[in-house]
């Protein structure tokens, strides 16, 4: 049985250059087409009693990372319009706060900041990104583009004092606010039938964490806090960014979660893939006929083919 797993993060009409939220206008055509083409199932209540979901139609969910305002504000009442059913995963940490996930205040930061120069200069990083030009044009521009890959594949440690030090060099910018659901927005989703899941404390790359202990405490914590809210132990661990392995996996399943979801850009196997590694298929703000390859599940096929050439 193939489910047809779709992941989001924002819906808003804000102007991103480094990363562009997905338009009111895109979202609402993707959710019409998967309403009429597909039966969209609640993910967690499907796990829990496929007998429940009796059809001979295509099964597709739809899943949200983060926790972004926009969520409730802008997507919400657009599934409800549909009635379609879905998913969000939370960073209880940055819900807590009210401040983004360090992926968006880094991107924040290289959009706004009038800072002409950044220093990186650390042992363990590249020659090429230990003096980088911040301008967003020409080898300035290419440079920044790299160092998020670049922190995605650093240790936690690591990563959290490149992050520091970026902060402090370009301190004209200050971390966004008001970019995050609060809980009781979160309860409100919840109320209305959406299901409530993690998506780590502090948004880490789980499986680039050194200490299991590390690991153990960013899915405790968050699934606490969750329960603490709501009033119930989240089922499911959305693993930040796509990062995993069979460490986290383990210890995923010991803390009491159910499920594990991955970034993968392919389909789920329900008869084959493990309950702690779901694929699902991100979908971005980009062409319709982009879109509609990924949700066919023809854009990767068409990139490897082209790749060929």
């Amino acid at each position: 049985m193939t489910i047809r797993n779709f992941l989001f993060h924002r819906v808003s009409e804000d102007q991103d250059s480094m990363w562009p939220p997905m338009t009111p206008r895109l979202f609402e055509s993707i959710v019409a087409k998967l309403s009429k083409n597909y039966f969209v199932v609640p993910l967690e209540s499907f796990l829990k009693d496929t007998k429940m979901f009796k059809t001979k139609r295509e099964i597709a969910t739809i899943l949200f990372d983060d926790g972004y305002k926009d969520n409730i504000e802008i997507a919400a009442p657009i599934l409800k319009k549909y009635n379609c059913p879905a998913s969000f995963y939370v960073v209880t940490d940055c819900i807590n706060k009210n401040i983004p996930t360090w992926t968006y205040i880094l991107d924040n930061i290289f959009a706004n900041t009038s800072t002409t120069h950044l220093s990186l200069e650390y042992d363990f990083a590249p020659d090429h990104l230990k003096s980088i030009p911040l301008k967003m044009s020409g080898r300035g521009n290419e440079l920044v583009k790299q160092i998020k890959p670049w922190l995605k594949n650093l240790s936690n440690t690591k990563r959290l004092v490149v992050l520091q030090s970026i902060e402090e060099q370009c301190n004209d910018v200050p971390t966004p606010s008001g970019k995050m659901m609060n809980w009781n927005d979160i309860n409100e989703l919840a109320t209305e039938g959406f299901i409530i899941g993690s998506h780590s404390h502090t948004h880490p790359m789980l499986a680039s964490l050194e200490d299991n202990g590390e690991i153990e405490s960013e899915l405790k914590i968050s699934g606490q806090i969750i329960q603490e809210n709501i009033g119930s132990f989240p089922d499911t661990i959305s693993y930040p960014i796509g990062s995993y392995d069979s460490r986290v996996m383990e210890i995923a399943q010991k803390q009491g979660y159910k499920y594990g979801l991955a970034v993968e850009q392919r389909f789920y196997n329900y008869d084959k893939d493990s309950l702690f590694c779901i694929p699902r298929v991100e979908l971005y703000e980009e062409s319709k006929w982009k879109t509609s390859l990924r949700m066919n599940g023809l854009y990767s096929v068409l990139k490897r083919y082209v790749g060929r050439k």
